[in-house]
């Protein structure tokens, strides 16, 4: 019969003592992290202020002096709007609600210049006010909403407003946007 030193002996009783432990562990990570996921799932459903399922939204009330940018941001709303699929937007007589727009602000400024006389770049900011009121004309929600944007200037005056123009395009791309974002989101 082989004999078994006492070095050998205490490695035997350390592996029957680790695995009861091991198990242990691992079956209290499995249950931990069964938890952690029972149930949690990712999913993109927003649950919005007000519930709108058809809305009409006219022509926005231009305030500035850039002439017709107004039909740019109001194309960019009804766009955003009918994109996510919350809502759907009809003619007023078919519409629960009316989102009116009034594009309050639109200040430019220098950013970069190459001397005192020449502008290299200018920053243009538009504020749009909105309302979502009901049949009746009651306002049951507003925001203010506010963005900016750099263009380059050019010594030809005609490229400079074309510049200025797709300034504007992304402003009230991004404007919708945030509508978009505030107006779904919980608060």
């Amino acid at each position: 019969m082989p004999m078994i030193n006492n070095e050998e002996r205490a490695i035997a009783d350390c592996g029957s003592r680790v695995r009861p432990a091991m198990w242990a562990i691992v079956m209290a990570a499995l249950f931990v992290i069964s938890l952690s996921s029972c149930g949690y799932r990712f999913t993109g459903d927003r649950n919005p202020v007000i519930d709108v399922k058809t809305v009409h939204i006219p022509p926005m009330n231009n305030t500035t002096t850039k002439v017709g940018i107004e039909t740019q941001f109001t194309n960019n709303m009804i766009f955003e709007v009918n994109r996510s699929g919350y809502s759907k937007v009809v003619d007023r007589d078919a519409a629960e609600f009316v989102l009116e727009g009034v594009i309050r602000d639109l200040q430019t400024g220098s950013v970069s210049r190459r001397s005192i006389t020449r502008t290299l770049e200018r920053n243009v900011s538009v504020t749009v006010d909105l309302f979502l009121k009901n049949r009746q004309g009651k306002v049951l929600w507003k925001s203010s909403l506010r963005d900016s944007e750099a263009y380059t200037v050019l010594s030809d005056k005609t490229s400079t407003e074309g510049n200025l123009r797709r300034a504007l395009a992304v402003i009230s791309s991004r404007l919708a946007e945030k509508f978009h974002t505030r107006f779904t989101a919980s608060f």
